[in-house]
């Protein structure tokens, strides 16, 4: 639920009020947003995508997919060997641990969006779990990342 935090956002210009948005969006997106509002182009090299078609109307979702990525922490003992490669879509998400075999979930957020039932070892579920894991290697590569653990993703 942490990656879930709504965004509210305020330019009566180009928003119209009350208005509400479903797409996923990404802190990244704001600096291309605000560089498009004051009319410069952003650089190619800068990550995310401008906002503004989903200010003005409800245009097309700006990703289908976006990765999670978080270290292990050596200042807190208990977050030693947690670290993690994540993908998450609109109706699925996928954690893979880098440090602990055999921990990694699947969640289907459809249907559980509190994420209370891991979905990973259960036979209907591999069909959602090889397209997220094929998801989660594509984003790694088109962000210049790498697995850490490239025979997890392989199965």
């Amino acid at each position: 639920e942490s990656i879930r935090i709504p965004l509210l956002m305020r330019y009566p210009r180009l928003i119209k009020k009350g208005a509400q948005r479903d797409q996923m969006v990404l802190t990244v997106d704001l600096a291309p947003t605000l560089l498009e509002v004051a009319g410069v182009k952003s650089p190619s090299v800068m990550q995310g995508h401008s906002l503004l078609p989903l200010l003005t109307k409800n245009g097309p979702a700006l990703r289908d997919a976006f990765l999670i990525e978080y270290y292990t922490d050596t200042v807190f003992p208990r977050m030693k060997n947690m670290g993690y490669q994540a993908v998450r879509t609109p109706e699925s998400k996928y954690i893979h641990y880098v440090d602990l075999k055999g921990m990694d979930e699947l969640y289907d957020l459809k249907h559980d969006p509190y994420e209370m039932h891991n979905r990973i070892a259960e036979s209907d579920a591999a069909p959602a779990l090889t397209q997220m894991k094929g998801e989660l290697t594509r984003l790694l590569r088109e962000t210049g990342g790498r697995s850490r653990d490239k025979e997890a993703l392989a199965q």
